[in-house]
């Protein structure tokens, strides 16, 4: 159903967002979240091929576990010009536990971040879930938190929430192209994209895509010559 909701702006304004030279384009933010081996192993070779940059949201507590990248992975990440993020220590949903729990993940997650010599500048919520005394702890370590909703965005940011279009297996190159048509047509400055994990076949998980298909949303990205960077540099050149 999301696949139609920007169709008829797409079907109406295609032409001029390939014609019109005064639309500044939208900076593209992709987000990797909860640290899953196919992050490493296939999205980011066609990043690092393309030259793209991503931003890795890390629940810290769960490094090195089965199918969940190691620590030299996720520095490998950095190196090539990624931003790590803070996702608590283990995933936690902050809204239902207590707020002494809350208080652990967040700080303990900034300080393992940290002490491992990662990024620890933004903070994705898990679920995208929170409250007004977990958003004030959260920025008590974090300068910028990013939630789930798919906002749209013009200057200035609000770093307090930042959302994101979360990509599902039934989201195929069509929709991820009308939500940035959509962007252009209506002149927004950020288009977050949230993914979680990559696969060669059909999609078994809600939020897993297809390898082809995010291929070709970099092609298209690079096509349009759409400019690509971390969270935290693109709210620093659209808020300056």
């Amino acid at each position: 159903m999301r696949k139609y909701l920007f169709l008829l702006i797409f079907i109406i304004g295609c032409n001029s967002v390939e014609n019109s030279e005064h639309i500044i384009p939208p900076i593209i933010v992709m987000t990797f979240d909860d640290g899953h081996k196919s992050i490493y192993e296939l999205a980011f070779p066609l990043m690092k091929k393309k030259q793209f940059v991503g931003v890795n949201f890390i629940p810290t507590g769960i490094i090195g576990q089965p199918e969940i990248m190691n620590l030299e992975e996720v520095i490998e990440l950095e190196n090539h010009g990624w931003e790590t993020g803070g996702h608590t220590v283990n995933h936690a949903n902050l809204t239902t536990i207590s707020i002494d729990s809350a208080r652990y993940e967040i700080k303990n997650n900034f300080e393992q971040l940290k002490a491992w010599g990662l990024k620890h500048n933004c903070f994705a919520l898990p679920a995208g879930h929170s409250n007004s005394q977990t958003d004030k702890i959260i920025k008590e370590y974090f300068k910028i938190i990013r939630t789930s909703q798919n906002e749209r965005y013009r200057p200035p940011l609000n770093l307090d929430r930042l959302g994101y279009y979360e990509v599902h297996k039934t989201d195929d190159i069509n929709s991820l192209l009308m939500r940035i048509d959509h962007g252009i047509l209506e002149g927004e400055c950020l288009i977050i994209f949230g993914f979680h994990r990559f696969c060669y076949d059909d999609p078994k998980y809600s939020t897993e895509m297809q390898l082809s298909t995010f291929q070709q949303l970099l092609e298209v990205i690079r096509k349009r010559n759409l400019h690509v960077a971390t969270l935290t540099d693109a709210v620093q050149k659209i808020n300056k």
